[in-house]
This record gives C-alpha cells, structure tokens and sequence, in this order.
C-alpha cells in the first residue's frame, strides 16, 4: 500500500491546480483520474468550445466584407466544409492536452493514476483506483460534473448529442433543436446558425439565459432572432421520439401539447455533480445528488476530506474550481483560514456579442441596500467600438453609497476581458475617483471602463 499526504481525485481544472500546489508545497501527492487528465474543460468545455465559437465567427465575418469593413473587392469562394472546422477544433485540444499529460505531472514529482473503473474509496483514509490501493492523510474531491438527462419520455432510438459527444460528429445539423436555453445552447447554438444549421432552443423558463441582466438579455435574444435562431420558451418538456431520420420533441406551452422536430438533438438541460461512483459512503461524506456538502472552508463531512469544483458548488466554472483548489491546500496547511467566498465571482458567456457579469446584479443591489446604490451605463459606442463596427452593448456598474463598485453586467466586443477590471476594483475596494485617475490606453475596448467611472462622477458634482 502507498502511502500520501494528499490524494486529489478528479484531474480536471480544480485537481490539477489543487494536486500541482500541494506539491509544490512539499506534500507527497498522487493524482486519480478516470478518463483523459484535463477533465471537462480542456476535452468537452471551454477549449473546444471558444475554438469552434471563433470559426463560426471567422465564416461570419467573410460574408460581411464590404458592408463591415470595406473590403468589397474581396471574395470567398467554396462550400463550408464542417469535418474540417471541427478537426481543427480536435487539433486544438490536442495541442492544449499535450501540456497535461500524466506524464507533464509525474516529471514533477506526483503520482498520477487514470483507470477508466475510477476511484472508490474503502474507508475513510484509503482509496482504490484499478489494482491500486491507496492511503492518504487528506484527500480533495474534484470529480466535477456531467450532462444532466431528462426525465421525460424517451424513445429507443432517439439519440441526444450533448457536451461530451458533439465533438465527434463531423457532418453539419441540417437542423437541431437544443432543450434547454442556458450557456451551452447559447453558444453552440449561435455558432451552428452561422454554419447554416437550423437551431431551435426549447426552454421552461419564460426566456433564455435565466441569469444574465434583463437589458443584456433582451440584446443577445434580438441577435438571435435576426439571426433565425428561433426561441421557445415556458415549455414543458413531455417527451422525445424518432421515426426514421426524424426526432420529435413535444412540450406543453399554454395549457396546450405542441410539437415541434429535428434532425438532431442537443441535451443541455443543465448539469449533475458526479458523486454516485465513488462510494462516498465509506468514506462518510455527506452527499446528495445536488453534490457534496461543504461548509464555508470546502471541508466535507469527514473533516480531512475537502470538495471544489463542480462536485460540490452551484457556479460551475472552470475558474470556480481553481480558485477553490488554492483555498483548499492553503486550509490543509495552515488550518482553515481561508473561507469559499465567491460574492466577485466573474462569469463570462462567449456568444457574440460577449456577455460578461461580477458581483451583485441590480436586482439584487436594489434588495440589499435599497436607494443607496446607483446604477450607471455606459453604451458601446466609444471609439475603439466604432473603429471596429462593433457597437452593440453597454457596460452597467453599480455603485454604492461610498462610490464603491457592488457589481457590473456588460454586453459588447471583449465584454468577458473588461469585466475583469470591475472585479478588480470590488477586490479591492477602489473607489470611483482612483479609477477616473487611472490612465488608460486609447484607443481600446476597455476604456469603457474609465468612461462609466468618469461619467458616474460627473453626476455626482
């Protein structure tokens, strides 16, 4: 039996952070994963995802020449060829996986571990992995999460794409219904309407990207009708059939059964924490299947045991996890110390335009503190937006009575790199007048920025 200081089950972002800073740290770790090392993000998430968002956007752009930026003398020829864009996104992946695996880790001293029957634990400080048996002092679980299925009517021969598996097809939707209107449906969905699928987005909820500030929303959902993506929304999923090479969806909508088909489906009806493989049981950490129970350190039930990441938190980003990570081995350390707190927590939606948010929304300043806050907006229409015809949006910051930034949601070119500078200022607690001191290069996208706080102040003289 080998013995760790620490074992990090899940190679995804928040276990190659946690296992690459505990051993950095002098902590004698092993790494325990099921699949390929990398996890969601680099295999079915964010890598190939942003690569096959920017082809989409490239074949945008070459049917806009003249209108958009005066090259009217320019002209594309050719049939879209859709096995290519998405080799080029497996070639992607690749490249990025090649900096993750097993043996990048073991170079620096961890013990890495990947069997496809996964990780059980025995007890409380022992796992197995294959033949392996493992003892350990602490362990973190960072097993992440998986498509969410539907609990409807399903017929045998209905097959869903989702998250997972749409990277092996090589042939374009003719036409694709996604269920479920969140990040996933908005994005893909988006990118597959400019290749020249016919995309449909079913969603229960009364419209789309449930979360994102009402004015962005009603931005991003105009774009998507102009751009023939069609939207239904306060339906009720009832059930899904095939007849040949036809799949029907039916829902409820009004007090009425509707129906609407495809020639595929996308599954993107949300995510659930993978909990039910490991035999958490005998390692007494309390879990249920909206995952793992944590308090504010990220320490289970079973106190030498700690959870991040998708497993066992709502926001299930890739930068949730990793911030996570670090708190986790900075708690085993030194005691717990450092608490879980995500209030800045920025998020960033890669549609076109970008839709980015951090902090308190407006409704939820406006519930908190009331008339002490104020709400400023600054439109995209600023010179660098303008240069490059890209001036749909705006960026709203809320401020408090102190003139301190509470939250922000922007929409527009880049909106998921500007944000990061509110979240910045919330941080840190800059105030208004620092950041209108600030020098910003001209002419750039986040110059926004300075604007909002400048013009802010302005109203307040």
């Amino acid at each position: 039996m080998k013995k760790y200081d620490l074992v990090v089950i899940g190679a995804g972002s928040g276990g190659l952070v946690a296992a690459t800073t505990a051993n950095r740290k002098g902590l004698k770790v092993a790494l325990l994963e099921k699949n390929k090392i990398g996890g969601e993000c680099t295999h079915y998430g964010c890598i190939p995802s942003k690569a096959f968002l920017h082809s989409a956007k490239i074949y945008k752009v070459t049917k806009h020449l003249k209108e958009n930026y005066g090259l009217g003398g320019i002209q594309v020829s050719g049939k879209l060829n859709f096995a290519t864009v998405m080799e080029q996104v497996d070639s992607i992946v690749q490249e990025v996986y090649k900096h993750e695996t097993p043996i990048i880790f073991e170079k620096q001293g961890i013990d890495v571990y990947v069997n496809s029957s996964g990780a059980k634990f025995l007890d409380k400080n022992n796992i197995a992995i294959g033949d392996e048996v493992l003892n350990f002092k602490y362990a973190v679980i960072c097993t992440g999460s998986s498509p969410q299925k539907v609990n409807v009517s399903v017929g045998k021969e209905v097959e869903f794409l989702h998250n997972e598996n749409f990277w092996s097809i090589r042939e374009l939707p003719e036409s694709i219904i996604f269920i479920g209107g969140g990040v996933i449906s908005a994005e893909l969905g988006q990118a597959l309407a400019r290749f020249g699928s016919k995309v449909t987005i079913l969603d229960r909820n009364p419209r789309i990207l449930k979360p994102v500030d009402d004015d962005a929303a009603k931005i991003i959902i105009d774009i998507f009708k102009k751009e023939e993506i069609k939207i239904i929304c306060s339906a009720e999923l009832k059930g899904v059939r095939k007849e040949i090479a036809t799949t029907f969806v039916s829902y409820f909508q009004d007090g009425k059964e509707k129906e609407i088909s495809a020639k595929s489906i996308f599954l993107a009806a949300g995510r659930h924490p993978n909990v039910f493989d490991l035999d958490l049981e005998k390692s007494g950490v309390e879990f249920s299947e909206n995952g793992i129970k944590t308090n504010s350190y990220l320490q289970t039930s079973t106190p030498h045991i700690y959870a991040c990441g998708d497993v066992a938190t709502y926001p299930k980003f890739t930068h949730t996890a990793s911030y996570q990570a670090n708190s986790v081995i900075e708690n085993i350390l030194n005691g717990n110390k450092k608490e879980n707190d995500l209030s800045a927590l920025p998020w960033a939606i890669f549609t076109e335009p970008e839709i980015a948010h951090v902090g308190l929304s407006e409704k939820e300043a406006r519930e908190k503190f009331g008339n002490e806050i104020s709400v400023f907006k600054v439109d995209a229409n600023i010179d660098r937006f303008i240069t490059d015809r890209n001036t749909i949006g705006f960026l709203k910051v809320i401020f408090n009575s102190k003139n301190l930034v509470i939250g922000a949601d922007a929409i527009g070119a880049h909106a998921g790199e500007w944000i990061q500078i509110l979240t910045v200022a919330i941080n840190n607690k800059i105030p208004a007048e620092n950041f209108a001191d600030t020098i910003f290069a001209y002419p750039t996208y986040s110059e926004i920025v300075k604007k909002a706080f400048t013009r802010f102040l302005r109203t307040k003289e």
